[in-house]
């Protein structure tokens, strides 16, 4: 049996984690890195009938792995936040610092931060999502991947009926922002140093990025490893376009008084 290998990868909305994650799927070396602690984490605890972290940690690590024995997760900085709860309400884990618990629960663990610097058009992004609940579409697909609209219990808007907000898109790059600031301060407190991955320089260098990945953490990809396109079709248009100049118009105007 193969060693086995964790790495978990630490994002905020928007910033090219979901693509980093599809390529490493895509190598077959990587597991399959997916939000397993987002809402559906509660639905497969039941399911799997493991009701402590640990439990669902140790059964989600050999359920998703590789053959390998390489397992890999996506965490958004609010469900790292949410999983210190959870350590925190289980008796053994209380007192240990998240860190350590995390060790603990994944072994050989690996920390990539992904990030993006363009944090207005990460907002647009981030606006655009949680206002239609549009958040992916892969190629080929006729229909979107729905998620949550922004106001829970409303009907997402259609594409067409979005409107321009700079109040709103300001409050999501401000949070950005915000917990961009907060991975830092985690990573650097405890001691850790991530491989970092930034959209801006991903994005062209998506193959490349990924073998570089799979290197770091120890697998030894094939050198004729080719991976497929990306499955994601890139959101932003035109529209995108004319709302970051109009942004960054009105906080130049803004900032002036």
């Amino acid at each position: 049996m193969n060693k086995p290998t964790c790495y978990l990868v630490l994002a905020t909305p928007r910033s090219g984690s979901t693509l980093l994650g599809q390529g490493l799927q895509a190598s077959g070396l990587a597991g399959e890195p997916k939000e397993f602690f987002g809402h559906k984490m509660a639905f497969w605890m039941e399911r799997w009938r493991t009701p402590t972290l640990p439990a669902y940690a140790a059964r989600l690590s050999q359920a998703r792995a590789t053959s390998n024995g390489v397992f890999g997760a996506k965490l958004l900085y609010r469900q790292l936040l949410h999983l210190e709860n959870l350590a925190r309400q289980d008796h053994e884990l209380a007192d240990l610092p998240l860190p350590e618990v995390l060790n603990g629960l994944f072994p050989n663990l690996h920390w990539v931060w992904v990030t993006r610097e363009d944090k207005v058009r990460q907002a647009i992004s981030w606006f655009k999502a949680r206002q239609t609940g549009v958040w992916g579409q892969d190629q080929g697909q006729s229909a979107p991947k729905l998620g949550r609209a922004w106001r829970l219990g409303d009907e997402p808007l259609e594409p067409g009926e979005l409107a321009f907000d700079y109040d709103g898109i300001a409050a999501l790059k401000r949070q950005a922002e915000a917990e961009d600031a907060a991975i830092g301060q985690f990573f650097a407190e405890n001691g850790i140093e991530p491989f970092r991955v930034v959209y801006e320089e991903f994005s062209p260098r998506y193959e490349e990025t990924v073998v570089a990945l799979l290197r770091w953490i120890g697998v030894m990809p094939t050198p004729d490893l080719t991976l497929p396109n990306p499955r994601t079709v890139k959101l932003a248009d035109d529209r995108t376009d004319e709302w970051v100049a109009r942004f960054r118009e009105l906080h130049a105007a803004s900032a002036t008084g």
